[in-house]
C-alpha cells in the first residue's frame, strides 16, 4: 500500500502527479460527486488524469461508478443512464454534445459534471495525514462498479462488482502470485470503461502504490515514449495490439538475414535470458522496464505468443469475463504454453460441465463448458434476477458459456464457445442478434440478415429482397446495399459494432424448424460450400497504375486479405483507426500526399484513393528500399552507367569565398564562438549534420571547416529553397545538390557519389527551421548514407542562432552564436537500423 506520498501516482505527457496531489484531487471531485451508498455515476470520458479522479472520487462517497464507452452513441448512452438511474455523470468537453443529447434521450434527471472544469484546479498542498485509498469506509459486500456488457437477449446487462470482487482479483496478481507491486508501474492505454484495464492497468497499480503512465494516444511513437518516459513494468494489452506490435518488430527482423538467424536461434533456444541480451535494442524501444506483456480480452495467436516469447518478452496471459472481475485463470510467470491460459486464480474453483459441443471420454467430460466459483463471481447483473440466475447456478459456479479442457496440472485450456456471442481480438464482445435486428429495419433493401465474423471484421450476410434485387448482379446489389444500409448503420454504433464486409446470399439463411439461425453453417456460406450460394461474379478490372499497384500491395500485406479495386476503407477492409493511421504514414512517405487519417473514409473506394495519389504525388519511393544494393555502384563515375548528374559536376571555388565571407560577417554582428573543431575529420568524407535553427546555420555550420574542407563539401537542399531557374543553376554550380521530391532516389545516389569520391555533405537532419527554438525529428536520409557507405557522422550543435534570427524576423538581430563540433558518430559494426542512428545523432546534439 501506499508509504511514500510525495511518490509519483500518475505520469501524463504533461507532467507527473505526487500520491499527495491525486489524493487532493479526489477529495476536490467528491465535493461534486453525489454521497451514499445508493448513488450511481456515470463516468463517459476519454482517458485521462481526471478519469482516475472521478472514479475514486465515487468510491470516497461511498457511491457506484459505472464507467462507459466514450465511443457511444447517445442512444447507448441514455439506454444506460435510463438502465441504471444514475444520478450524476463526469464527462469532458470532446463529449458534451453526446452527454446532453443522451440525458434529453433517457428522459432522466441527470447532473452533469464535466473534468476540464475541475481536473486542473489549483489546489493547495497539505499536510502529512492523506488518506491511502484502499481505507475509504467500503465494505467487501457494497457494489463498487457496474460494467455494461452484452448479453443473450440482445440489449446490455449492467454487471455489480462489489470491492469484494475486484480485492480478490488483486489479492491473486499481488499478495498470492507477486505480478502487481508498489515498485512496479502499469501503463494505462486502453479504455478504462473495460474492467482488464480498470482492473490492471489502473486500480491495482494506483491502489498497491506502483502507480501509473497514461499514454496520450494509440499509435507506436506515443506508446514507445510513454513506456520509456514512465519507465513502465506492466503493460496489460489486447491480442490486436500485441499483433500489431510484433508485425512491426518482425518486419525489422526479417528484412535481415543475419536478424531472421538469431531470431530462429533462439525460438529453438528458448532460454529468455538469451533472447534479452539478443534483442536489447527490442527492450531499449519499449522503455528497458518491462517485466510483463499482459495479454487478455480475447485468446491470443498461438504464433504471436511464441514470438513475442522468443524477443524475451515475459508474456502472461488472462482468461475470464465482466462477471468475474475479470480473471478466472491467467498463465503464471516462465509458464507461458501458447493456447493455453493457465492456473486458475489461487480462491478459484474451475470445473468442466456437459455440452452439447463438447467431448465425452469413458463416462468423463473431457471438453466441456467451464464454470468457475470464487469470491471474483459478480454480484448479480442490475434489476436482473431471472438472468443472473441463469448464469450462477444455486452451487454459486458461474456458467462462462465457453468450453474448456484442463491438462494434468490443471491449466485451462479454451477449446470454443457454446454461446452467440462473437468475441473479436480486441476484446469487444458482440451480440450478432442485436445488429441483425437493425439492419434487417432497412428492409426496402434487406429481406433478412445474419452476423458472424470474418477474422477480424464483422461481416453481414445478407439475402436481398426478391423483388428489388431480381434485375441486379450481385456486385450491383452489393454496391448499393453498402451505401444505403451498411454505411447509414455504421455511422450509429461504436467502432467495435460496425459492419466491414458484406456477402450477399441468394436464398434461405439456415433454420432451425423452430425458426433458430443455425450459425455454425454461416462459414459454409462465406466458404460457397452451402446449397444457394450464388455464382462467381467476373473479375473486377484493375487500374493499371503503379500507385495502385504499390498501395494493393501494402494493403494486402498488412490486412491479409486479397484487395479489390472497389474495396472501400472502412466497410470492406476493415480498417480501425489503428489501421488508417500506419496507412496515413505510407502514403505520405511513399507519394508525399499529405491525407489524414480521418479523411480516408472519405474516399469512394480503393481506385479513388489511387486515382487521388497520381494526381497529387510528389514522389514516389516505396521507404523499404534496398539502398545497399542501390547506393553500390561504382566508386568511380567512368565506370558507372548511372544517371546521377553529381558524378561529373565539380566543386566550385566560390563556395569557399562565400563561407569566409559570411564566417568574417557573423562574428563580427553576432559574436561567433567555435567549439571542437578537432573532431573534424581531417580528411574525407564525413557528413555534417547540425542542427536547424535560422538561415544562418549554412555558413554557422561550416565556419571551422578549413578552406578546403569546404570546397570539397557539398549542402543537401530541398527544392523549396532554390525555386526558379536562376537559382538552381547557381545552387547546382556552387556545391549544393537538389532534393527533389519525385526523384528522392536519384537525389541520394548523388550524394552517395560526392561522398564515395572522398568529399564531404553537409544535411540538416530536421529538414527545415525549428519554429520553437527545440530540435525537431531526425529524417533518416543521412543515416542511410553514413550506415551503407561507412561513414561517419559530425554532430554540429548550433545554439543562440534561433534567438538572432528566427521565422518570425525578416532581419537578424546582434545576439551571440555559437557551433559546437561534437565527437564523431560511426554506424554500429553490429546491425542497427536508420531510425536509431538518427536518433543517436540527435540525442548527442541535444545533450541526451
Amino acid at each position: 500500500m501506499i508509504k511514500d506520498f510525495k511518490k509519483t501516482a500518475i505520469l501524463t505527457s504533461q507532467g507527473e502527479i505526487s500520491y499527495r496531489s491525486m489524493l487532493q484531487h479526489i477529495d476536490h471531485f467528491a465535493t461534486h460527486t453525489p454521497k451514499g451508498a445508493d448513488k450511481k455515476t456515470v463516468i463517459f470520458s476519454e482517458n485521462r488524469e481526471g478519469w482516475i479522479y472521478a472514479f475514486f472520487s465515487i468510491w470516497k462517497n461511498g457511491g457506484i461508478a459505472i464507467p462507459v464507452d466514450a465511443s457511444s452513441t447517445a442512444q447507448d448512452l441514455a439506454y444506460i443512464l435510463k438502465d441504471s438511474g444514475s444520478q450524476c455523470i463526469w464527462t469532458s468537453d470532446e463529449h458534451i454534445q453526446v452527454v446532453q443529447e443522451a440525458i434529453s434521450l433517457s428522459g432522466a434527471q441527470v447532473r452533469m459534471l464535466n473534468i476540464d472544469n475541475y481536473e486542473n484546479a489549483g489546489i493547495p498542498e497539505s499536510g502529512e495525514g492523506a488518506p491511502e485509498p484502499s481505507t475509504w469506509s467500503r465494505r467487501e459486500e457494497d457494489t463498487a462498479v457496474i460494467i455494461y456488457t452484452s448479453g443473450t437477449t440482445g440489449s446490455p446487462k449492467g454487471v455489480m462488482l462489489t470491492l469484494g470482487n475486484l480485492m480478490a482479483n488483486i489479492r491473486g496478481v499481488s499478495d498470492e502470485v507477486c505480478i502487481f507491486n508498489n515498485e512496479r508501474r502499469a501503463l494505462i492505454l486502453l479504455p478504462l470503461h473495460h474492467v482488464l484495464p480498470l482492473q490492471g492497468c489502473m486500480i491495482a497499480p494506483i491502489l498497491l502504490g506502483g502507480g501509473v503512465a497514461i499514454s496520450p494516444g494509440m499509435t507506436g511513437p506515443e506508446i514507445m515514449n510513454t513506456l520509456c518516459r514512465g519507465k513502465v513494468a506492466i503493460f496489460v494489452g489486447v491480442p490486436r495490439l500485441w499483433q500489431t506490435l510484433y508485425t512491426g518488430i518482425m518486419k525489422q527482423i526479417e528484412a535481415k538475414a543475419v536478424t531472421r538467424a538469431l531470431f530462429r536461434f533462439c525460438a529453438w533456444a528458448k532460454s529468455p535470458a538469451l533472447s534479452r541480451f539478443i534483442f536489447q535494442k527490442v527492450h531499449k524501444k519499449m522503455g528497458g522496464n518491462i517485466q510483463f506483456c499482459v495479454s487478455g480480452g480475447a485468446a491470443l495467436d498461438a504464433e504471436i505468443g511464441r514470438g513475442l516469447e522468443t524477443l524475451g518478452l515475459n508474456l502472461l496471459e488472462g482468461y475470464g469475463m465482466t462477471e468475474t472481475a475479470p480473471i478466472i485463470a491467467f498463465t503464471r510467470p516462465g509458464d507461458y504454453i501458447p493456447g493455453c491460459v493457465g492456473l486458475p486464480l489461487p480462491s478459484v474453483e474451475c470445473k468442466i460441465i456437459p455440452s452439447e459441443m463438447g467431448t465425452m471420454e469413458e463416462g468423463r467430460v473431457v471438453v466441456g463448458e467451464l464454470c468457475a466459483k470464487g469470491p471474483n463471481v459478480m454480484k448479480g447483473y442490475y434489476n436482473r434476477p431471472e438472468e443472473t440466475a441463469a448464469t450462477i447456478d444455486g452451487d454459486g459456479f458461474i456458467h462462462t458459456g465457453d468450453l474448456a479442457r484442463f491438462d494434468e496440472a490443471g491449466r485451462v485450456y479454451i477449446t470454443g464457445r457454446c454461446k452467440e456471442i462473437i468475441v473479436l481480438s480486441n476484446g469487444k464482445n458482440v451480440q450478432p442478434a442485436e445488429i441483425e435486428a437493425k439492419i434487417e429495419k432497412y428492409s426496402t433493401y434487406v429481406h433478412e440478415a445474419a452476423i458472424t465474423q470474418k477474422g477480424d471484421m464483422l461481416c453481414a450476410i445478407i439475402v436481398p429482397q426478391t423483388e428489388w434485387a431480381k434485375d441486379l448482379t450481385d456486385q450491383q446489389a452489393e454496391e448499393i446495399i453498402k451505401k444505403e444500409v451498411l454505411e447509414p448503420y455504421n455511422h450509429t454504433v461504436p467502432q467495435y459494432k460496425k459492419v466491414m464486409t458484406l456477402c450477399i446470399f441468394r436464398g434461405d439463411l439456415p433454420r432451425t424448424k423452430l425458426e433458430k439461425l443455425q450459425r455454425f453453417r454461416l462459414k459454409d456460406i462465406l466458404e460457397g460450400q452451402y446449397a444457394g450460394e450464388p455464382v462467381d461474379e467476373a473479375p473486377i478490372e484493375e487500374p493499371d497504375s503503379e500507385e495502385y499497384r504499390i498501395l494493393k500491395q501494402y494493403i494486402e500485406g498488412e490486412k491479409k486479405l486479397t484487395l479489390r479495386p472497389t474495396d472501400r476503407i472502412e466497410t470492406d477492409l476493415g480498417m480501425d483507426s489503428l489501421d488508417r493511421i500506419s496507412l496515413q504514414t505510407f502514403i505520405e512517405n511513399t507519394f508525399g500526399v499529405q491525407v489524414s487519417a480521418e479523411s480516408l473514409l472519405g474516399f469512394r473506394d480503393v481506385s479513388a484513393l489511387a486515382l487521388h495519389i497520381q494526381e497529387n504525388k510528389t514522389r514516389m519511393e516505396v521507404e523499404e528500399i534496398d539502398w545497399n544494393r542501390l547506393l553500390s555502384f561504382p566508386e568511380n563515375p567512368e565506370d558507372s552507367n548511372t544517371e546521377c548528374e553529381q558524378c561529373t559536376r565539380r566543386t566550385s571555388p566560390l563556395m569557399s569565398v562565400w563561407a569566409k565571407m559570411m564566417k568574417g560577417f557573423i562574428s563580427l554582428y553576432n559574436g561567433l564562438t567555435i567549439i571542437g573543431q578537432e573532431n573534424i575529420p581531417a580528411s574525407g568524407p564525413f557528413i555534417l549534420a547540425p542542427n536547424h535553427q535560422s538561415f544562418m546555420d549554412g555558413p554557422v555550420a561550416m565556419a571551422g571547416l578549413t578552406s578546403e574542407q569546404i570546397r570539397n563539401s557539398f549542402f543537401y537542399a530541398t527544392e523549396e529553397h532554390v525555386r526558379g531557374s536562376l537559382r538552381r543553376t547557381l545552387a547546382r554550380r556552387n556545391n549544393v545538390i537538389i532534393m527533389e521530391r519525385a526523384r528522392l532516389k536519384e537525389s541520394i545516389m548523388e550524394m552517395a557519389s560526392v561522398l564515395k569520391r572522398g568529399q564531404n555533405l553537409i544535411i540538416f537532419p530536421e529538414g527545415t527551421r525549428t519554429r520553437t527554438g527545440f530540435v525537431g525529428e531526425f529524417k533518416k536520409t543521412f543515416a542511410i548514407l553514413a550506415t551503407e557507405l561507412n561513414i561517419p557522422i559530425v554532430p554540429v550543435r548550433i545554439s543562440g542562432a534561433y534567438e538572432a534570427w528566427p521565422r518570425s524576423k525578416k532581419l537578424p538581430s546582434p545576439k551571440p552564436v555559437k557551433v559546437e563540433y561534437l565527437k564523431p558518430i560511426m554506424p554500429k559494426a553490429e546491425q542497427e537500423d536508420y531510425d536509431a542512428l538518427a536518433n543517436r545523432v540527435r540525442k548527442a546534439i541535444v545533450g541526451e
